[in-house]
């Protein structure tokens, strides 16, 4: 799994606006519920499945005058991916820690850490899996420590107004890929990332790892045209999307579908522009 989420880590949708500006209104609503409880000091931040350091440093730019956190332990399969966020964080924080490791076999002092969030990677991990990393983040955390997480992969991501643009995006790819002579692998496995679970399932994720829920709230995002593109070319999206397809055709072939598709389901904007609204899955929880 590594050599796919290092992958993952350099798509260009993580450097776009609208990526940008949906994970700071998630992040601003996390750091105004701690406030909100009464916690306003944090020595700790665990970032889990860091990429680049994205989150962590939107969270930091969140918090309201106090002294930047003791320490940032980042953990990430990819070495490259950490390498970048040690560059991006340099000088930020008063303490660095970088792990190179999976969450689910991620090992750390019990009840160390005040803050533990996961951005935009919940998805990329089966339900054994999920469970063995919550279990694991609950144990690193202190009583009262918080967890967030968020993503846009999930059963409810898709407003019902909006499928039509997803089934006329895959039946144009399939047509294009067909007319090259590019057939689907019917023995493909599909992809966990492909697998969309309910808002429910992580609501009892977090209870059964010992969590108190605090909120499960969705945000909408606009994804516009060249936001689609760059969706469209993750490797995961395309294998979920066109299953059994090879990845980088099937995604090629996606990129190409976004502006016909937009163009006859997209939703217009205050300035005419088209965009298809997404639901982004913001959870806050607590140790118990």
């Amino acid at each position: 799994m590594g050599e796919q989420v290092a992958a993952y880590i350099y798509e260009p949708f993580a450097q776009t606006k609208e990526y940008r500006t949906i994970n700071e209104t998630i992040v601003r609503r996390w750091v105004d519920a701690m406030i909100e409880a009464g916690s306003r000091q944090v020595e700790r931040i665990l970032d889990l499945a860091t990429g680049v350091g994205t989150m962590v440093q939107i969270f930091l730019e969140n918090l309201p005058g106090q002294p930047r956190p003791v320490e940032i332990v980042c953990v990430d399969q990819s070495g490259q991916a950490l390498e970048q966020a040690e560059r991006n964080l340099n000088g930020q924080v008063k303490s660095l820690k970088l792990i190179q490791s999976s969450l689910q076999e991620l090992s750390l002092e019990p009840d160390s850490a005040d803050v533990a969030m996961w951005g935009n990677g919940v998805h990329y991990l089966n339900e054994n899996d999920q469970r063995e990393a919550f279990t694991r983040i609950r144990e690193v955390l202190r009583p009262g420590g918080w967890f967030f997480f968020n993503s846009a992969f999930y059963e409810e991501s898709r407003p019902e107004s909006t499928l039509g643009f997803y089934r006329s995006q895959v039946a144009r790819a399939v047509r294009s890929l067909r007319e090259r002579g590019i057939t689907r692998d019917k023995t493909a496995a599909h992809p966990e990332s492909a697998n969309f679970l309910p808002l429910s399932h992580y609501r009892d994720l977090l209870q059964q790892a010992g969590f108190r829920v605090e909120e499960m709230k969705k945000f909408v995002a606009r994804l516009y045209q060249f936001a689609w593109e760059k969706i469209s070319g993750f490797s995961q999206y395309a294998s979920g999307a066109l299953h059994g397809y090879p990845a980088e055709e099937a995604a090629r072939a996606l990129q190409e579908a976004v502006a016909p598709s937009l163009q006859e389901y997209g939703v217009r904007d205050e300035k005419n522009e088209l965009y298809i609204p997404r639901n982004w899955l913001s959870a806050i929880a607590r140790a118990t």
